[in-house]
């Protein structure tokens, strides 16, 4: 895999980063979305402290990635009961 040599700005200030060449629009995504949630923060509760900024942004990016994981688990599990009950339908149907 090819590696690129990239400087994200987050919070203005930059991270250079070294990265795989397929992450590089990720990567980029992400960085904007953390300046988007930064902002959206700093005017909605009037924080100017960058760290407590940064710390709500981590906290709201984790909540909304628990909340992916639960939605996502209980998608499977939905699919997993349909599947049984499919299954029990065609044994039945095939007996």
């Amino acid at each position: 895999m090819s590696k690129l040599n990239i400087k994200l700005s987050i919070s203005d200030r930059l991270y250079p980063m070294k990265i795989n060449a397929s992450d590089e629009e990720i990567m980029r995504k992400s960085s904007l979305k953390i300046n988007k949630i930064i902002k959206d923060f700093s005017e909605k509760y009037a924080v100017k402290d960058n760290q407590d900024l940064l710390a709500m942004c981590a906290l709201s990016l984790s909540v909304e990635l628990e909340k992916k994981k639960k939605n996502d688990n209980d998608i499977e599990k939905e699919v997993m009961d349909n599947l049984v009950l499919l299954n029990e339908s065609l044994s039945k149907v095939l007996k």
